[in-house]
Formats: C-alpha cells, sequence, structure tokens
C-alpha cells in the first residue's frame, strides 16, 4: 500500500517522503522508542514489579501481546495463502503488533486498583466521566505522548489507532449491561476514548461499522487473553502459588469460584467451562511432579504444555467473509477462561494480595489529592512537579478538549494529574508520595521529577 491510503493516514499532515519502511512499521518504531512504553517496566503485571522473583511485568506483558498478535495474523494468512483475506479486512502484521505494544501503555502504576481510585476522583472530584485504562491509552499515543512541537501525540496511522480501540466508543450515556454473548470478539463491554479525543476518536472510525472491532483490533485482544492466560501461570507455578501438578484437590472450589465470577457475562455456559476446568487439570496433573515446583524437569514440562496451548490457541482463530473477518472458536475462549481463573483463585482474590492493594489505593489516592489541591491553587507553584505543569499547560491549549473543561478549572486539574501519574512507574508513585508527605529521606538533588 501506498502512503496516503485510507488506512495509512494519519490524523497531522506530514510531509511525504519514500524510505525503507512503510507506514506501519514506522508506527511500530515510533511506540518502541517513546518513554511512555519504555515506563512501562516499572508496571506491575499482577505482583508488584520490586518482587525477588523474576514475574513478568506490563513491558515484558506488551512484548508477548505484541508477538502474539503478529503470529495471528501470519497464521491467517498461511492459512489463506490461495485466496488471500476478505476484501475490506486490512489485516496487517505490523498495525497488530503495534496494537500489541501500545494496550496497555496508559495503564496507570499497581494496575486496575489505581483505576478504581482514580475514577472514583475524576468522577466526584471532577465531574468528569471517570477512568477507563483503554481510553487512557488513546489519550497517550493521540495527546500526551509527543515527538514533534508542531502536533501532539505519536501521530500514528487511522488502521493502527483503529486496532488500539479494542472497545470502538466514548463512554455511553446509561450504564447498560451488554447484550453480545461474550464469546462474540466484534464487541466488548467497555469503553474506549474520553470525550477529550472525541475528534481523534471519529476520525479514527470514519466509515467504520457502529462498535464493531475492526479485525486487526479483535487479534489484538485475543494475543492480549493468550498472554495472559499463559505467562501469568508460569510466574505463579514457579513462585509456588499455583499448584498445578495438584489442581484436582481444588478443582471443586475452582469451578463455583469462576461461574460466581463470570456468571454475569451474556451466554456464559457453566457446562462448557467445567469441561475446560477438567480438561488442564488433567493436563497438568499428568506432566508435572509434585516434590519440587521449580525444578529443571517441572520447567521443561511446563514450557512443553504452554507450547502446546500457544499453537492450539493461535489456530483458535479463523477468517470469515463477513465484517468483523475474524473469528475464535468458542471452546478455545473457554479454555483461556479456565487459564485465567488459576491465577484468579490462588493469586488474585487471595489475602497477601488483597492487603497489598489496600496500600496501593492509599498511595495513589493520597497522591491524587496531594497533587489536586496544588495545581488548583497555584498551578505555577515551584511545589509542582514540571512535566506536570507541562501537561496542565498542554491541556489549556487543546482546543479539542476546551467543550469538556470550559469554565471548571477543577476538572482540567483533576485531568492534569491522572494523565501524570499514569505516565509515572509504581517506584515513582512510591518515592513521590514520600516527598508529599515529608516522609522522604531521599536527596533533593537530582531528583527524578525536576
Amino acid at each position: 500500500m501506498s502512503e496516503g491510503t485510507f488506512g495509512e493516514a494519519r490524523r497531522h499532515t506530514v510531509e511525504k517522503r519514500r524510505t525503507y519502511r512503510d507506514a506501519y512499521q514506522r508506527d511500530r518504531d515510533r511506540v518502541l522508542y517513546s518513554s511512555a512504553f519504555r515506563r512501562l517496566a516499572g508496571v506491575a503485571q499482577v505482583a508488584a514489579v520490586n518482587e525477588q522473583l523474576v514475574l513478568h511485568n506490563r513491558l515484558t506483558h506488551s512484548l508477548k501481546v505484541a508477538q502474539m498478535g503478529r503470529r495471528l495474523v501470519q497464521h491467517l494468512r498461511y492459512r489463506s495463502r490461495d485466496v488471500g483475506f476478505p476484501k475490506g479486512a486490512d489485516l496487517n502484521e505490523d498495525v497488530v503488533e503495534t496494537a500489541g505494544l501500545v494496550h496497555d501503555i496508559g495503564h496507570p502504576p499497581f494496575g486496575h486498583i489505581a483505576e478504581e481510585v482514580l475514577d472514583q476522583r475524576l468522577r466526584q472530584v471532577a465531574g468528569l466521566e471517570g477512568f477507563e485504562g483503554n481510553a487512557q491509552s488513546f489519550r497517550v499515543v493521540t495527546k500526551l505522548a509527543r515527538r514533534k512541537e508542531e502536533h501532539m501525540g505519536l501521530n500514528l496511522t487511522r488502521a493502527t489507532l483503529n486496532a488500539v480501540l479494542k472497545y470502538p466508543r466514548l463512554k455511553p450515556r446509561d450504564s447498560a449491561k451488554p447484550t453480545t454473548s461474550w464469546t462474540n470478539r466484534g464487541f466488548g463491554e467497555k469503553w474506549g476514548a474520553y470525550q477529550t479525543e472525541w475528534k481523534d476518536f471519529a476520525w479514527v472510525r470514519d466509515s467504520s461499522r457502529g462498535e464493531l472491532r475492526s479485525a486487526n483490533a479483535i487479534l489484538m485482544d485475543w494475543a492480549d487473553d493468550i498472554s495472559y492466560a499463559t505467562h501469568d501461570l508460569e510466574d505463579y507455578f514457579r513462585a509456588g502459588l499455583i499448584p498445578l501438578h495438584n489442581l484436582a484437590i481444588d478443582k471443586k472450589r475452582i469451578l463455583k469460584h469462576g461461574c460466581r465470577r463470570l456468571k454475569e457475562d451474556v451466554d456464559f455456559n457453566e457446562y462448557r467451562f467445567r469441561e475446560q476446568i477438567d480438561v488442564i487439570v488433567d493436563e497438568f496433573g499428568e506432566n508435572l511432579k509434585s516434590q519440587c515446583w521449580d525444578t529443571r524437569e517441572n520447567r521443561v514440562q511446563m514450557n512443553m504444555i504452554t507450547s502446546k496451548h500457544l499453537t492450539s490457541l493461535v489456530k483458535a482463530v479463523r477468517l470469515i467473509d463477513r465484517p468483523p473477518f475474524v473469528e475464535v472458536d468458542q471452546d478455545s475462549q473457554y479454555r483461556v477462561a479456565a487459564l485465567k481463573e488459576l491465577t484468579w483463585f490462588y493469586v488474585i482474590d487471595r489475602p497477601p494480595l488483597a492487603i497489598q492493594q489496600e496500600g496501593q489505593k492509599r498511595i495513589i489516592g493520597s497522591l491524587f489529592d496531594r497533587l489536586f489541591t496544588c495545581l488548583v491553587k497555584s498551578p505555577n507553584s515551584p511545589k509542582i512537579p514540571i512535566h506536570l505543569r507541562v501537561i496542565y499547560r498542554d491541556i489549556k491549549r487543546d482546543d479539542e478538549a476546551k467543550g469538556t473543561f470550559k469554565g471548571n478549572k477543577e476538572a482540567r486539574c483533576a485531568r492534569a494529574v491522572t494523565d501524570y501519574i499514569c505516565l509515572l512507574t509504581e517506584a515513582q508513585a512510591v518515592d513521590l508520595g514520600k516527598r508529599l508527605e515529608g516522609r522522604s529521606q531521599s536527596s533533593m538533588f537530582g531528583t527524578w521529577f525536576n
């Protein structure tokens, strides 16, 4: 495809020149070299990044999602090598890979627990539509990340931004529950863009079919599910938290826990979920030894099982001749749900993590409140980190956002503080919180936030 076609179009006009990279490859490089992406190395996947065990963080997770997304497109290209992709599918390996790199780029420190705090603050303090991690990721690449003085954002192509929109809609006015089946990958129950980015959103979705995801977005989302379902199991088995060799003891409790957690999903089938729980319990029990979990033998066996899962889950995607042009086998979706449930049962919904998350909520809440109070009182005060002042200034200059913040300084301040927090690592959030509370023993010279 030549520069300037519909999918390769960019929001901001750029000089066209011939180069060895196409538009989508340049998108990938722009994300990979951005500080917003590098910062994910300091953000947890589930457990804190300062754990002594080598666990996945948001950076390594995103790299695997990107790699898996590329493989999914390559698989479909190989399967359809004689007939090609359906007209209008516009599948592209670089687009899906870049969307995988971007999908968590707006993730706040401490993950979903921080999302809850920021959502509550934005709605109650500022009257905004709340916080949504997917919308924040879209905001980062369209507004917050900077590579040029003349425009905001990374100026990615329309196709790449459309693939990033896992939930291609603004926040709906009501909170109606989704009506489509949870295995229908063409739709999602959340929302993917703030009102402050409605022009970018409308430009990206020009000629799209309502709230239907693009084929590239569906593959990125499936790659995310595959990666999450497999690498977290490896992490927490090796850490001694998930007894994969002996799941049979807890099988009934795992099933009950999962059904209670997933029962709200439209058309969730308990029988099919139970089938997949049975399969993975037998599979792990037959291959892993119990005497010592993190042995060389178990690592080899775990790698073989993971490889088998990855192969089957890649093959679970297939092309169809109508929008959204791809679909995912339903049994495979139940398999992924069953694999994820092991992490939920043994790690996420357990006191050690829950207690730690309470402390993390306090850190984010206190950090927001203190920065918000300082910014409302005196936006140009030296008490305000320079980067936060820049974000606040850019919001004031953003014509697209003027309707949202007109006559509402508190809303503008709340959005700036949220943006700033979502560009911090967890260590930075903790350090800045201590400094604002007068509890830090670190030097004031050469501080990272100058």
